[in-house]
């Protein structure tokens, strides 16, 4: 009998968490499951019967932890050892953005242990700085930015580039969503 999705990625899985090195995975592992998981999506709708529908959600959720669990054992594997390049390209992915946010701690951390304020400072302006693209979904009269700019009014829908102090305080009102960040 073949080897059901669930028991492949279960497999693989298995095998990393026995294993102290970081195992080979098939090169298509994610494409494979990702594939998988969309069939499942389509095949999920109102006129199957419920225990069809349950089982579906039940097999997402299942492949979902399967997927967590993997890449986060692989990854932290792959820091410990030093061996990021035997990651698959979408770990590595995952992966550098870690890495990037590794690497700015231990500096800010080295800054504020060593006193460089001329690091903190411009941490604190390029923050200051940062614009962040909302969508937003309830009506918002003209505000002031934070870099002292007058922005709106806006409609739902609409979309803006704001500082990002306002865009959170916006965000947490539930006034608009987060489209997409700028540096």
């Amino acid at each position: 009998m073949p080897e059901s999705m669930l028991e492949y990625m279960n497999r693989h899985l298995e095998l990393e968490e026995e294993s102290e090195k970081l195992c080979q995975l098939p090169a298509d592992f994610y494409s494979k499951t990702a594939s998988y998981a969309r069939n499942l999506r389509r095949a999920s709708n109102p006129s199957n019967s419920e225990i069809t529908n349950r089982l579906i959600a039940r097999q997402s959720t299942m492949i979902r932890g399967m997927v967590r669990r993997l890449a986060t054992l692989r990854a932290r594997k792959a820091v410990e050892q030093g061996s990021l390049s035997q990651l698959l390209p979408e770990e590595r992915h995952v992966c550098s953005l870690e890495e990037g946010y590794e690497g700015r701690l231990e500096e800010f951390i080295g800054a504020v242990s060593t006193g460089q304020s001329s690091y903190i400072e411009l941490a604190h302006r390029r923050e200051m700085n940062r614009n962040v693209v909302l969508r937003f979904i309830k009506p918002v009269s003209e505000l002031m930015g934070a870099d002292l700019r007058r922005y709106g009014p806006f409609k739902p829908n609409d979309l803006a580039s704001l500082p990002a102090a306002n865009a959170d305080i916006l965000v947490a009102n539930e006034e608009a969503v987060v489209v997409r960040s700028r540096g």
